[in-house]
C-alpha cells in the first residue's frame, strides 16, 4: 500500500505550470539560473546501464536497472578559480514520486555519485541530485584544496547548498511544480553534508538521513593520524602492531564480550560495556586464547599500544579531543590503524591547515598534531566542521533528522554520533528530541554498512547500484526501509519507534535472508535475552509468560531497566529494552 501511496502522490498533486521537455532544458536552464553552464539535457532509456566517462575515478560503477529519466547535468563558477558540477536525474512524470532527494558522497569527494543516484530513482522515484562538491578526483585525494581557499569552500557546504537549490528549479521546470518534499540521503562525508545542510540551510531539506556523519572534522582527521602516529612509532620498533593481530583480536574481543547481551551470536549489542581482557591475548599467558599462538601474539610493547589505541583521544592536559573505536571493530583496524593515515586525514592538514602549496607527505608528532588540530578548530578551512548543536531552525520548521552509526564502524569512530547527540541535547538543556532527531547505533555493522551485523535497510551508503543488491530493505516498507521510515515520519509525524534491519547470505540478497535485527534507537538497546525467548514463543504460536518478558537481568545491561515493549510485525516476535543511559561513556 505504500508503494502505491508513494507513486500516487505525484499524479494527484497535478501541475501549477507548463512542463518542459528534457531538452528544452538546456536552454531553459540558462535564463533559470544566472551563469549556469549546462553540459547535458537528455532522456536517458528505460532498461540501459548508465555509464560516463564524466564519472572518474571516485565513482566509476555503471548504474544498471534504471528507468527512463532525464538526464541534466551543469557547472557554475563560484569564483575566477573554483567551480562545481551537478547533475538532477529527473524520472518520468508517472514514475515521480512528487519528491525530491539529494545523495551524499564520500571521502573528499571528487565526482557526482551516481552510484547513489540509480536507487532512489529506480525504487522510490525521486528526482535526484548529486554534486561533485567543487573538484573531480580521488575520494581520498585532498589536493583539491592546494592554493584554493575558494575549492575548500565549495567542498565545506557550498557546491550542495547551491546544487540543492539549482536543482529543485531543475525539478520544478521539469515537472511544471516544485517537489512537495525533500530529503538528503547521505553517509560517511554525506552524513556531514546533511547535518551541515540542515544546521546552516535548515530549508532546503525536510528530512535528513545521516550515516556514519564525518562530521567533527578537524578532530577526526586529527584521530585517523593520531592512532596511525600510535602504531609508526620509529623510537620503538617492538611496539607496531601488524594486521595479523588485529584480525586475531577482533574474534577474541567477540568471543568475550558476546553473551553480555545474553545470546551468543557473534555481535556485540552494547559494545561498550565490554572490556576486554588482554590477558588472553599476551605472549607468555598461560591463557592464551586459541585465535593466538606463541608467535603470533602481543608482547608487552605492543600492549602499550593497544592499550593507547583503545583510549579515547586526549590533550596533553587531559582534554577530550575525540572517541575511539568501540570493542567489536578491531578486525578492520589492520586498514584503518596501520601506520599510514586515511588520505583525507594528512591532506586536510597539509592543504587546509598548513597551506603547503605543492603536494607533500605530513609529518608530524603527537604535539604538533594537537597544535594543527586546535588551528583548524579556530579557522574551519572551508567551514567543512558540521557539530553546531543549533538545530532550533531545522527543527522549528518541522525538519526531522535520522542519524545511524555502525558500532563496529573502523574508519569514523561511532561514539562521534552519540558525542554529537547529546551535544545537541545539551543544547537544548536535557529535552525530548525524539519529535526532530533521532540516532540509532547499529550493532556489529561497519562503516556504513558490512560487518557481522544486520546492515541492510535501505540506508545511505547501503543501496548499491541495483534494486536487487544487498543493502536494501527486507520489505519495502516503513518498519524494515529507513528511506521510507523518515517519508513517514515528515509527512505524516510517524516517528520510527525501531527499524527492522537483515542480514543477507554472503551480503547478497538474492541468496536469502539470515537473519534480521531490531534497531533501536539511542539510547535504547535491544533485549537479547528477552528477544530469543520471545521469538520461541512466536516460532510456536504459544503465549509469552511475565517471566520470559523479564529474562534479562539488570546486571546483563549494568542500567536500569524500566520497560519492554513488544510486537509482532510479519509473524515475528520482537523486543525493545529501554535503558537508562547514565552508563554510557
Amino acid at each position: 500500500m505504500l508503494l502505491k501511496l508513494i507513486y500516487l502522490s505525484a499524479a494527484l498533486y497535478g501541475t501549477s505550470a507548463k512542463a518542459l521537455d528534457c531538452p528544452g532544458l538546456l536552454n531553459k536552464s540558462k535564463t533559470l539560473i544566472s551563469g549556469l553552464n549546462p553540459y547535458v539535457s537528455a532522456v536517458h532509456p528505460a532498461n540501459v546501464t548508465f555509464s560516463t566517462p564524466d564519472a572518474g575515478p571516485a565513482y566509476p560503477q555503471p548504474v544498471p536497472d534504471l528507468p527512463e529519466f532525464c538526464r541534466f547535468g551543469a557547472e557554475y563558477n563560484t569564483s575566477k578559480t573554483s567551480k562545481f558540477r551537478f547533475e538532477v536525474w529527473l524520472p518520468t512524470l508517472a514514475h515521480w514520486n512528487g519528491r525530491f532527494a539529494f545523495v551524499g558522497n564520500g571521502g573528499d569527494a571528487g565526482g557526482v555519485n551516481y552510484p547513489d543516484m540509480g536507487v532512489p530513482l529506480s525504487k522510490y522515484g525521486f528526482a535526484v541530485a548529486s554534486t561533485n562538491t567543487g573538484h573531480n578526483g580521488s575520494a581520498i585525494d585532498g589536493t583539491f584544496a592546494i592554493s584554493n581557499p575558494q575549492s575548500q569552500i565549495d567542498f565545506g557546504y557550498r557546491a550542495v547548498h547551491l546544487s540543492t537549490t539549482f536543482a529543485k528549479t531543475i525539478a520544478q521546470a521539469y515537472y511544471g511544480q516544485k517537489p512537495r518534499y525533500n530529503y538528503w540521503i547521505g553517509c560517511s562525508s554525506g552524513g556531514k553534508q546533511g547535518v551541515k545542510s540542515a544546521q546552516m540551510f535548515p530549508e532546503d531539506f525536510d528530512g535528513v538521513i545521516a550515516g556514519a556523519p564525518a562530521q567533527w572534522w578537524p578532530h577526526l582527521n586529527g584521530f585517523t593520524v593520531h592512532v596511525n602516529l600510535l602504531n609508526a612509532n620509529p623510537t620503538t620498533p617492538g611496539a607496531v602492531i601488524p594486521g595479523s593481530l588485529f584480525t586475531a583480536l577482533g574474534q577474541e574481543v567477540i568471543a568475550q564480550c558476546d553473551k553480555l547481551d545474553g545470546v551468543s551470536d557473534g555481535i556485540l549489542t552494547n559494545p561498550r560495556l565490554c572490556k576486554p581482557n588482554l590477558s588472553r591475548v599476551t605472549c607468555g599467558s598461560s591463557n592464551l586464547s586459541p585465535y593466538f599462538s606463541s608467535t603470533n601474539c602481543f608482547s608487552q610493547s605492543q600492549l602499550i599500544t593497544l592499550k593507547a589505541i583503545y583510549s579515547n583521544w586526549t590533550s596533553t592536559t587531559g582534554e577530550f579531543l575525540f572517541p575511539t573505536f568501540e570493542p567489536g571493530s578491531e578486525s578492520g583496524w589492520a586498514f584503518t590503524v596501520n601506520g599510514i593515515p586515511f588520505g583525507p586525514a594528512p591532506d586536510y592538514f597539509s592543504y587546509q591547515v598548513l597551506n603547503k602549496t605543492t603536494v607533500s607527505t605530513l609529518q608530524v608528532n603527537e604535539t604538533e598534531l594537537q597544535r594543527l588540530t586546535a588551528i583548524g578548530d579556530a579557522t574551519d578551512p572551508g567551514q567543512t566542521n558540521a557539530i553546531d548543536p543549533n538545530l532550533k531552525p531545522f527543527f522549528s520548521r518541522g525538519g526531522k533528522l535520522l542519524q545511524y552509526h555502525g558500532f563496529a564502524d573502523f574508519l569514523i569512530p561511532s561514539g562521534s554520533s552519540i558525542w554529537y547527540y547529546e551535544h545537541v541535547r545539551s543544547y537544548f538543556k536535557n529535552a525530548d528530541l525524539s519529535n526532530n532527531y533521532r540516532l540509532f547505533m547499529l550493532p556489529g555493522v561497519g562503516h556504513c554498512s558490512g560487518g557481522a551485523g544486520a546492515d541492510s535497510f535501505g540506508g545511505p551508503g547501503q543501496l548499491g547500484t541495483s534494486q536487487g543488491a544487498g543493502g536494501q530493505s527486507l520489505t519495502f516498507d516503513a518498519q524494515h526501509d529507513m528511506i521510507l521510515a523518515t517519508i513517514e515520519w515528515v509527512e505524516k509525524g510517524v516517528a520510527p519507534k525501531s527499524i527492522v534491519s537483515a542480514k543477507y547470505v554472503n551480503g547478497n540478497r538474492a541468496q536469502g535472508t539470515a537473519f534480521t535485527r531490531l534497531l533501536c534507537p539511542y539510547p535504547q538497546v535491544r533485549n537479547e535475552r528477552a528477544m530469543y525467548a520471545l521469538s520461541l514463543r512466536a516460532f510456536n504460536r504459544r503465549a509469552f509468560t511475565k517471566e520470559e518478558t523479564r529474562i534479562a537481568p539488570a546486571a546483563t545491561f549494568a542500567a536500569h531497566l524500566f520497560s519492554i515493549w513488544a510486537y509482532l510485525p510479519n509473524d515475528s516476535s520482537l523486543v525493545v529494552l529501554f535503558t537508562n543511559p547514565s552508563n554510557l561513556r
